[in-house]
């Protein structure tokens, strides 16, 4: 009689068993499925069939084991408190946190995994013997492979691809963008990118911007990017109001947008089923715009209640920085909208076009240390070799690269509505670590350890761009000598469908195809977003 039948049930009850005879009837059997199934994993594979009668029998077995109430006593206390396996109970070992939002429990890669090096037992006896002497190495694990959602794309136009490592993809409205992903825009693209605090980012056409780290802290929230090459336009969350301006948006290249109350044609429709055709005819004839008063009017109500809110919470105060790195200059701003362009092999140039914060720059060069800019508010021009700047004299290249962001009120409208919808609960936990990274997935910094990243930040990107700066040029000195031409000047490239499309736009502003918008019921209104604001 085996150990099994030489025990009492006692007072244990199984879950639909009768008697202690068909226990050990189920258990024989139990036993001999689980031999027959480690019989198939040692018989070569046959084929796709085998694999399913596999599948099928792991999934009959797991519905046949009963479930068991009570202490279970199956294997042997000699076995399994066996004292080389059994874990001290006064030794602390951290097992594992609470995944952060975004994050999976398994910590196994399976999408690169080497199937070789994974049954490896070398490889296996070399990591577990690292995990042995790192109790935490599960936290580490998470918190090193974790990527935090930077922004949203508000819209793209043209071709936007985003490359996540070695994959690729073309993103539209909605789409996430996350640490260390490189947004690039093609030609005659262009694309406004959503970031959680608020933040704006502009892309002109023919643009590269790296997305390297987001950094939160209780008092500001740091970002990290890198320019690789082309036009980029930084804008932060202002709380002053916006004035009433008639005059056409410049950047009307991305209009409409895909948030149909955010549109000047959502007030337009809603001032002409409210007036009559005299009214009409007197605006038309005046050349006002009403409707964008009343847009305006609505954006700073808006904006109104999500400073009140920020206010209550103790929220206000939260500062945007940012530390833009180019090959031969880094900016470092704070609470300031700035355009920043570079050219590859050639000059760089960026001036603020608002905020009264701090700004600096950072040369190139082995000792050289971050400087504030003596006056912010005009173009900075960078040599190519990254060892000097001068203020530059006017041009009308940089002049109107600027200009595209001038009047940007639906913009504005559409940030403070994802201000409202994706932001606002963010910052509101910004104070409770837990609550933040699990339900918004984000690691809350210490101030002090904020201060110590962003000096390792920049005395790392100083020094390896500057390493990188003679690599950058043998480069491109190979490609011209191959036959390849790239660009190492500034041209209109970067902005000219956006011109175009704004300047077409001032001749077209009162045909009978922009005027029979304003007509339209909510259903046509809705069609005619979905084809024009998906471009």
């Amino acid at each position: 009689m085996n150990s099994y039948s030489s025990r009492k049930v006692g007072k244990r009850k199984f879950l639909n068993w009768d008697s202690e005879e068909r226990l050990r009837e189920k258990t024989m059997k139990r036993l001999f499925w689980s031999a027959f199934a480690l019989s198939l994993t040692l018989i070569p594979s046959t084929g796709f069939t085998q694999t399913e009668a596999v599948d099928d029998f792991l999934g009959l077995e797991s519905e046949v084991l009963p479930d068991l109430e009570g202490p279970q006593r199956f294997t042997p206390p000699e076995l399994h408190e066996t004292t080389e396996w059994k874990v001290p109970v006064d030794q602390k070992v951290i097992l594992d946190k609470e995944p952060l939002k975004g994050q999976g429990y398994s910590i196994i890669p399976w999408r690169g995994i080497d199937p070789e090096g994974f049954l490896n037992i070398d490889y296996w006896l070399i990591d577990r013997e690292l995990k042995d002497v790192t109790p935490d190495w599960r936290i580490r694990l998470r918190d090193q492979r974790h990527l935090e959602l930077m922004g949203k794309v508000l819209k793209c136009v043209g071709t936007c691809p985003v490359y996540r490592g070695v994959d690729k993809a073309n993103v539209e409205h909605l789409s996430r963008i996350a640490e260390g992903d490189e947004f690039r825009t093609e030609k005659d693209s262009y694309a406004w990118v959503y970031l959680v605090d608020g933040s704006l980012i502009r892309l002109g056409a023919e643009t590269s911007v790296s997305f390297h780290e987001m950094l939160v802290s209780s008092t500001e929230i740091f970002y990290l990017l890198r320019l690789n090459y082309g036009h980029a336009f930084f804008h932060p969350r202002y709380q002053e109001e916006i004035k009433p301006n008639f005059h056409p948006e410049t950047d009307s290249v991305f209009l409409p947008l895909m948030l149909r109350e955010v549109n000047v044609e959502w007030f337009e429709r809603k001032r002409f089923s409210s007036q009559s055709d005299r009214e009409h005819l007197t605006e038309v004839m005046d050349l006002k715009d009403l409707a964008i008063q009343d847009q305006v009017t609505q954006l700073n109500a808006l904006k109104k209640k999500n400073n009140d809110f920020l206010k209550e919470k103790n929220r206000s105060e939260i500062l945007t920085k940012v530390m833009m790195v180019a090959p031969n200059v880094t900016v470092s701003a704070a609470q300031s909208s700035f355009n920043f362009i570079h050219v590859p092999g050639e000059k760089s140039w960026f001036r603020r076009s608002q905020g009264t914060g701090s700004f600096s720059m950072e040369l190139r060069g082995y000792t050289n240390t971050s400087v504030p800019v003596e006056n912010p508010d005009v173009w900075t021009e960078v040599e190519a070799s990254g060892r000097s700047a001068t203020m530059s004299s006017p041009r009308g290249g940089l002049d109107v690269a600027e200009l595209m962001t001038k009047r940007i009120q639906t913009i504005e409208f559409a940030r403070e509505v994802w201000m409202e919808k994706y932001s606002l609960a963010i910052l509101e936990s910004i104070d409770r670590p837990k609550k933040l990274g699990i339900e918004y997935g984000y690691r809350l910094w210490l101030e002090a350890d904020l201060r110590k990243r962003q000096v390792f930040l920049s005395e790392y990107t100083r020094r390896m761009e500057t390493t990188n700066l003679r690599s950058v040029e043998n480069l491109l000195t190979k490609l011209e000598a191959a036959g390849e031409t790239p660009r190492r000047e500034l041209s209109a490239h970067i902005y000219e469908k956006a011109l175009n499309h704004y300047l077409l736009g001032l001749k077209t502003r009162y045909t009978q195809k922009k005027m029979r918008v304003r007509e339209m019921h909510d259903l046509e209104y809705y069609v005619w977003l979905l084809r024009n604001g998906k471009i």
